[in-house]
């Protein structure tokens, strides 16, 4: 367990500036203590070791954004997806290219290829190959209008931001169903989850010039096929 020691006579909010270190550090609150010392004085931030340990991200997990990540991200998918090797390498890139976009990673394409959106796999073997069992399987996970819904990985982290905020379980479920009474999360729980949501949108989002050209280039030259 590490200390950070934070002291200052100049009347500083030394709790309110300690919450702010740790939250631009993406720590998550059940793994940093945060201690005032009865003076007034110094406040002490506990962190967990593993927090500090240099960690080197996942590239199947990473978001896909320029062209030469798309590139790199189609030639990985065809490795290791025997189905995709009889699909023109333009036609991989051009329907990967829009899942990418919607912020999905490798991880989750390749999720997508052998599930189905409710779960269910996808049948393998001869004849379950080609651009139009390709179009097929990631048309599954579109809506009807052809917006394509959160990935495995986004549904997740929705769904676990949800939980601990506290919100009924009940809600979006249809009128006849009796609702499930649940207590509310406390403050604690809501403001951690909050921590949670803005770490899933620092992750999935990154405004550098880079992502901005691709994703203008991507919005004006994209066609969305007929359905």
């Amino acid at each position: 367990m590490a200390e950070i020691r934070i002291s200052s006579d100049d009347g500083f909010d030394l709790r309110r500036l300690a919450a702010a270190l740790t939250e631009s550090q993406g720590w998550p609150r059940d793994q940093v203590g945060i201690w005032e010392n009865r003076g007034g004085n110094d406040v002490v931030i506990t962190v967990d070791d593993a927090l500090l340990a240099p960690s080197t991200p996942d590239p199947m997990r990473r978001p896909v954004h320029t062209r030469s990540d798309v590139h790199r991200a189609c030639e990985l998918l065809r490795h290791r997806d025997p189905s995709l090797r009889g699909v023109a390498f333009p036609e991989l890139r051009d329907e990967a290219a829009r899942f990418f976009s919607a912020g999905w990673s490798i991880a989750d394409l390749l999720h997508a290829l052998s599930h189905r959106h409710d779960g269910r796999p996808w049948p393998l073997g001869e004849g379950y190959a080609g651009v139009e069992w390709l179009q097929h399987r990631l048309r599954n996970w579109k809506s009807d209008t052809g917006d394509i819904r959160p990935s495995v990985s986004q549904e997740s982290a929705q769904l676990r931001v949800v939980g601990r905020v506290g919100l009924p379980p009940d809600i979006g479920l249809p009128d006849d169903e009796a609702p499930v009474r649940r207590q509310a999360a406390s403050p604690a729980t809501a403001r951690a989850a909050a921590d949670d949501a803005r770490r899933l949108m620092r992750a999935q989002t990154r405004t550098t010039s880079e992502t901005l050209e691709h994703r203008d280039r991507t919005s004006a030259r994209m066609a969305r096929p007929p359905r």
